[in-house]
């Protein structure tokens, strides 16, 4: 074997942005597969790898989206969402009642004490 001979059966390493550049030429129409293979020196199955590891990194993304929201609910997330809203109508009979207390007792405190707590709405400050 000669010297240039040798050099040819050497492979040579290529970078990722080497790859990207083979695979976005071929992708684009500029380069056959076999005009590839010539011009760089790989075989097919090289540039398929090639090519899968683009798809994955480069274009996968655009391709499938990820659900936002799940597409079927679980069953002990529709068990949690009921004893959520059980609890939280709970929560708004306990306030309702508190509030009747509350302005009831207002009522008794104004008749009794003849002033008027509420307030009343449109009323202007007084002046002290």
């Amino acid at each position: 074997m000669n010297k240039k001979e040798l050099k040819e059966n050497v492979k040579r390493a290529y970078s990722s942005l080497e790859k990207r550049k083979i695979v976005e030429e071929i992708r684009s129409g500029m380069l056959t597969i076999k005009q590839a293979t010539k011009q760089y020196q790989v075989s097919v199955g090289i540039l398929q790898d090639w090519n899968r590891w683009y798809y994955k990194t480069r274009l996968l993304k655009y391709y499938r989206p990820k659900p936002s929201f799940p597409m079927k609910p679980s069953q002990t997330t529709v068990e949690q969402l009921k004893q959520e809203l059980a609890e939280a109508q709970a929560q708004l009979a306990q306030v309702k009642l508190q509030n009747t207390a509350l302005e009831t007792m207002i009522s008794v405190a104004e008749k009794q004490l003849n002033i008027e707590i509420r307030k009343k709405y449109g009323s202007k400050r007084s002046s002290s």
